[in-house]
């Protein structure tokens, strides 16, 4: 009888109904955080297609530098004397010009995408792969004719080659067990050491 009259009494003052409203609203505010936290970490599909058109041309122009700039770092560490030959100035310039393509990071930055959080977070990945391999191929020019480490520039590469697998397998919503292999450190060399042709040949 007593624990009764103490309960009345509680839900008479108010205070448990007082409980309850406050469990009540912070059940409603945590279901609509998570429900907002959720739909931020997807893409709708009519977002997905606007973005495709958008980018469809330039990502097939990202793709390509990647593969010709790793292909020339792989030339010259077999043969740093390649750097001098007309072929490899010519595939530098064709990676000039799949950058171009592609889109300056400035211009990528004013480009009108599909307002959805995500897909600013991809395309600013992209935007930062173009810029690490601008980075590549200007350190692999710049230290070609010393003979020494283009180290710098094989990490520049392999950051851009992972953010542009991470984006493309999230525009072109690719299903696949395989992981993305995360990005390789490579050895320095002195000036005019010649590193193990065995390490750096593709796989």
């Amino acid at each position: 009888m007593a624990n009764e009259k103490e309960t009345r009494f509680v839900f008479n003052n108010g205070y448990g109904k007082s409980v309850i409203m406050f469990i009540k609203n912070s059940l409603v505010v945590f279901f609509s955080l998570f429900f907002i936290v959720s739909c931020e970490g997807k893409i709708s599909q009519n977002d997905l297609d606007k973005y495709k058109s958008i980018m469809d041309v330039r990502l097939g122009h990202l793709g390509n530098a990647i593969i010709i700039q790793g292909r020339l770092l792989d030339a010259f560490n077999l043969r740093n004397d390649r750097s001098d030959e007309d072929h490899f100035k010519e595939a530098e310039e064709l990676v000039k010009g799949h950058l171009e393509s592609f889109g300056r990071p400035d211009d990528l930055e004013k480009l009108k995408i599909p307002n959805s959080a995500k897909l600013r977070q991809v395309h600013n990945s992209l935007i930062e792969a173009s810029e690490y391999l601008i980075s590549a191929s200007n350190a692999l020019e710049d230290n070609a004719w010393l003979g020494g480490s283009v180290s710098f520039a094989e990490r520049n590469l392999e950051k851009a080659r992972v953010n542009f697998q991470k984006a493309v397998k999230v525009v072109y919503d690719i299903q696949l067990d395989k992981k993305i292999k995360p990005v390789m450190e490579y050895d320095e060399y002195e000036v005019g050491e010649q590193p193990n042709e065995g390490d750096k040949l593709v796989e």
